[in-house]
Protein backbone atom coordinates (compact mmCIF):
# COMPACT_ATOMS: atom_id res chain seq x y z
CA UNK A 1 0.00 0.00 0.00
CA UNK A 2 2.81 2.43 0.91
CA UNK A 3 4.63 1.65 -2.34
CA UNK A 4 1.47 2.29 -4.36
CA UNK A 5 0.84 5.55 -2.51
CA UNK A 6 4.43 6.67 -3.14
CA UNK A 7 3.98 6.00 -6.87
CA UNK A 8 0.78 8.05 -6.97
CA UNK A 9 2.38 10.97 -5.10
CA UNK A 10 5.71 10.97 -6.97
CA UNK A 11 6.41 13.42 -9.79
CA UNK A 12 7.95 12.88 -13.21
CA UNK A 13 9.91 15.61 -14.94
CA UNK A 14 9.27 16.14 -18.65
CA UNK A 15 11.08 18.45 -21.03
CA UNK A 16 8.69 20.09 -23.48
CA UNK A 17 10.10 19.22 -26.90
CA UNK A 18 8.72 22.18 -28.82
CA UNK A 19 9.00 25.16 -26.48
CA UNK A 20 9.68 28.18 -28.67
CA UNK A 21 11.90 29.93 -26.12
CA UNK A 22 11.97 33.57 -25.09
CA UNK A 23 14.47 34.79 -27.68
CA UNK A 24 13.52 35.36 -31.33
CA UNK A 25 10.10 33.75 -30.84
CA UNK A 26 6.43 34.73 -30.75
CA UNK A 27 6.84 35.39 -27.01
CA UNK A 28 9.68 37.82 -27.74
CA UNK A 29 7.50 39.48 -30.39
CA UNK A 30 4.66 39.75 -27.88
CA UNK A 31 6.99 41.51 -25.44
CA UNK A 32 7.77 44.08 -28.12
CA UNK A 33 4.15 44.40 -29.19
CA UNK A 34 2.80 44.98 -25.68
CA UNK A 35 5.62 47.40 -24.81
CA UNK A 36 4.89 49.40 -27.97
CA UNK A 37 1.14 49.51 -27.34
CA UNK A 38 1.52 50.45 -23.68
CA UNK A 39 4.01 53.23 -24.41
CA UNK A 40 1.64 54.60 -27.07
CA UNK A 41 -1.22 54.43 -24.59
CA UNK A 42 0.68 56.47 -21.99
CA UNK A 43 1.78 58.95 -24.63
CA UNK A 44 -1.81 59.61 -25.70
CA UNK A 45 -3.31 59.40 -22.21
CA UNK A 46 -0.89 61.91 -20.69
CA UNK A 47 -0.10 63.96 -23.82
CA UNK A 48 3.59 63.08 -23.72
CA UNK A 49 6.20 63.90 -26.33
CA UNK A 50 7.46 61.37 -28.85
CA UNK A 51 10.81 61.40 -27.05
CA UNK A 52 9.14 60.46 -23.76
CA UNK A 53 7.11 57.77 -25.45
CA UNK A 54 10.30 56.21 -26.81
CA UNK A 55 11.96 56.53 -23.42
CA UNK A 56 9.10 54.58 -21.85
CA UNK A 57 9.28 51.99 -24.62
CA UNK A 58 12.99 51.42 -24.07
CA UNK A 59 12.61 51.33 -20.28
CA UNK A 60 10.44 48.21 -20.26
CA UNK A 61 12.07 45.00 -19.00
CA UNK A 62 14.72 46.93 -17.05
CA UNK A 63 13.79 45.04 -13.88
CA UNK A 64 11.67 42.10 -12.67
CA UNK A 65 12.06 40.41 -16.05
CA UNK A 66 12.90 37.00 -14.59
CA UNK A 67 9.78 37.19 -12.43
CA UNK A 68 7.69 37.95 -15.52
CA UNK A 69 9.23 35.00 -17.36
CA UNK A 70 8.42 32.70 -14.45
CA UNK A 71 4.76 33.77 -14.47
CA UNK A 72 4.65 33.16 -18.22
CA UNK A 73 6.12 29.70 -17.70
CA UNK A 74 3.44 28.87 -15.15
CA UNK A 75 0.54 29.63 -17.50
CA UNK A 76 2.39 28.03 -20.42
CA UNK A 77 2.72 24.78 -18.46
CA UNK A 78 -0.90 24.90 -17.33
CA UNK A 79 -2.19 25.24 -20.89
CA UNK A 80 0.33 23.23 -22.90
CA UNK A 81 -1.49 19.95 -22.35
CA UNK A 82 -5.07 21.18 -22.94
CA UNK A 83 -5.53 19.51 -26.33
CA UNK A 84 -3.64 16.40 -25.21
CA UNK A 85 -5.88 16.01 -22.19
CA UNK A 86 -8.96 16.43 -24.37
CA UNK A 87 -7.78 13.79 -26.85
CA UNK A 88 -6.61 11.23 -24.28
CA UNK A 89 -9.13 11.96 -21.52
CA UNK A 90 -6.22 12.00 -19.05
CA UNK A 91 -5.97 14.97 -16.68
CA UNK A 92 -2.24 15.50 -16.30
CA UNK A 93 -2.06 18.30 -13.71
CA UNK A 94 1.18 19.63 -15.18
CA UNK A 95 3.10 22.32 -13.32
CA UNK A 96 6.09 24.41 -14.31
CA UNK A 97 9.28 22.96 -12.82
CA UNK A 98 12.20 24.98 -14.16
CA UNK A 99 13.70 26.78 -17.13
CA UNK A 100 17.14 25.79 -18.32
CA UNK A 101 19.32 26.59 -21.29
CA UNK A 102 21.52 24.85 -23.80
CA UNK A 103 24.23 26.53 -25.81
CA UNK A 104 24.51 25.45 -29.43
CA UNK A 105 27.05 26.58 -32.01
CA UNK A 106 24.43 28.99 -33.33
CA UNK A 107 22.57 30.33 -30.29
CA UNK A 108 21.36 29.68 -26.75
CA UNK A 109 18.19 27.61 -26.48
CA UNK A 110 15.73 27.73 -23.60
CA UNK A 111 14.76 24.37 -22.11
CA UNK A 112 11.36 24.09 -20.44
CA UNK A 113 10.68 21.45 -17.78
CA UNK A 114 7.35 20.52 -16.23
CA UNK A 115 6.33 18.11 -13.50
CA UNK A 116 3.47 15.65 -13.88
CA UNK A 117 2.31 13.05 -11.34
CA UNK A 118 4.17 9.86 -12.21
CA UNK A 119 1.07 7.69 -12.45
CA UNK A 120 -0.47 10.13 -14.95
CA UNK A 121 2.72 10.35 -17.00
CA UNK A 122 2.76 6.57 -17.23
CA UNK A 123 -0.92 6.50 -18.21
CA UNK A 124 -0.18 8.97 -21.00
CA UNK A 125 2.72 6.90 -22.33
CA UNK A 126 0.56 3.76 -22.30
CA UNK A 127 -2.13 5.63 -24.23
CA UNK A 128 0.45 6.71 -26.81
CA UNK A 129 1.70 3.14 -27.19
CA UNK A 130 -1.86 1.88 -27.66
CA UNK A 131 -2.97 4.61 -30.04
CA UNK A 132 0.00 6.28 -31.73
CA UNK A 133 2.81 3.72 -31.62
CA UNK A 134 3.66 3.92 -35.32
CA UNK A 135 3.80 7.72 -35.21
CA UNK A 136 6.11 7.54 -32.21
CA UNK A 137 8.42 5.08 -33.96
CA UNK A 138 8.77 7.48 -36.89
CA UNK A 139 9.37 10.47 -34.63
CA UNK A 140 12.08 8.63 -32.68
CA UNK A 141 13.75 7.53 -35.90
CA UNK A 142 13.68 11.03 -37.39
CA UNK A 143 14.76 12.79 -34.21
CA UNK A 144 17.62 10.49 -33.28
CA UNK A 145 19.17 9.55 -36.61
CA UNK A 146 22.75 10.79 -36.67
CA UNK A 147 23.80 13.32 -39.30
CA UNK A 148 26.63 15.74 -39.96
CA UNK A 149 27.31 17.64 -36.75
CA UNK A 150 24.77 15.67 -34.73
CA UNK A 151 25.43 12.52 -32.71
CA UNK A 152 22.30 11.56 -30.73
CA UNK A 153 22.46 10.16 -27.21
CA UNK A 154 19.44 7.91 -27.79
CA UNK A 155 18.80 5.01 -30.11
CA UNK A 156 16.74 5.75 -33.21
CA UNK A 157 14.91 2.46 -32.62
CA UNK A 158 12.00 2.81 -30.22
CA UNK A 159 12.10 -0.86 -29.27
CA UNK A 160 15.57 -0.28 -27.80
CA UNK A 161 14.40 2.37 -25.36
CA UNK A 162 13.40 -0.14 -22.69
CA UNK A 163 10.55 0.08 -20.21
CA UNK A 164 8.60 3.34 -20.22
CA UNK A 165 8.87 3.45 -16.42
CA UNK A 166 12.59 4.16 -16.88
CA UNK A 167 12.29 6.83 -19.56
CA UNK A 168 13.86 10.19 -18.78
CA UNK A 169 12.58 13.72 -19.32
CA UNK A 170 13.80 13.83 -22.91
CA UNK A 171 12.31 10.50 -23.94
CA UNK A 172 8.91 11.36 -22.48
CA UNK A 173 9.10 14.78 -24.10
CA UNK A 174 9.81 13.14 -27.44
CA UNK A 175 6.66 11.05 -27.04
CA UNK A 176 4.61 14.25 -26.75
CA UNK A 177 5.46 15.10 -30.35
CA UNK A 178 2.87 12.59 -31.57
CA UNK A 179 0.26 15.22 -30.67
CA UNK A 180 1.80 18.00 -32.77
CA UNK A 181 2.39 18.82 -36.41
CA UNK A 182 3.45 21.90 -38.35
CA UNK A 183 -0.05 23.34 -38.22
CA UNK A 184 -0.45 22.99 -34.44
CA UNK A 185 -1.39 26.24 -32.70
CA UNK A 186 -2.38 26.50 -29.06
CA UNK A 187 -4.69 29.50 -28.75
CA UNK A 188 -4.97 29.08 -24.98
CA UNK A 189 -1.22 29.48 -24.48
CA UNK A 190 -1.04 32.56 -26.67
CA UNK A 191 -3.99 34.18 -24.93
CA UNK A 192 -2.80 33.43 -21.39
CA UNK A 193 0.79 34.49 -22.07
CA UNK A 194 -0.44 37.76 -23.55
CA UNK A 195 -2.63 38.37 -20.48
CA UNK A 196 0.33 37.85 -18.16
CA UNK A 197 2.51 40.27 -20.14
CA UNK A 198 -0.19 42.95 -20.17
CA UNK A 199 -0.87 42.43 -16.48
CA UNK A 200 2.72 42.61 -15.30
CA UNK A 201 4.68 44.64 -17.83
CA UNK A 202 4.35 47.82 -15.73
CA UNK A 203 6.42 46.15 -13.00
CA UNK A 204 9.33 45.76 -15.45
CA UNK A 205 9.71 49.54 -15.75
CA UNK A 206 12.41 51.16 -13.64
CA UNK A 207 11.35 52.63 -10.32
CA UNK A 208 11.87 56.16 -11.66
CA UNK A 209 9.65 55.52 -14.68
CA UNK A 210 6.94 53.94 -12.55
CA UNK A 211 7.05 56.97 -10.27
CA UNK A 212 6.80 59.32 -13.26
CA UNK A 213 3.77 57.53 -14.71
CA UNK A 214 2.06 57.32 -11.32
CA UNK A 215 2.47 61.07 -10.93
CA UNK A 216 1.04 61.65 -14.40
CA UNK A 217 -1.94 59.49 -13.43
CA UNK A 218 -2.46 61.48 -10.20
CA UNK A 219 -2.26 64.77 -12.12
CA UNK A 220 -4.90 63.64 -14.58
CA UNK A 221 -7.17 62.37 -11.82
CA UNK A 222 -6.79 65.66 -9.97
CA UNK A 223 -7.71 67.56 -13.13
CA UNK A 224 -10.82 65.41 -13.56
CA UNK A 225 -11.82 66.08 -9.95
CA UNK A 226 -11.35 69.80 -10.48
CA UNK A 227 -13.58 69.79 -13.57
CA UNK A 228 -16.30 67.95 -11.68
CA UNK A 229 -16.62 70.88 -9.34
CA UNK A 230 -18.02 73.06 -12.13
Amino acid sequence: MLKQLSFIMSKTTIELPNFEGFDYSWIDSEFDNVAQMESEYYSEEYNLSDEKKEEIREDYFSQNFEELKEEICKVYAQNYFNDIEFETDIELDAEFESLGSQQTWLCRLDRFFVEVPTNKAQSLLKWIFNNKYQELKEIVRDRFTSRDGYIPHYSKHLNEWGKISRWDHNQIGTALLVFFDDSSFNYDIHEKVSEVIYGQIFNTLSDDMQEFLNKEFDKKEAAKAQLSLF
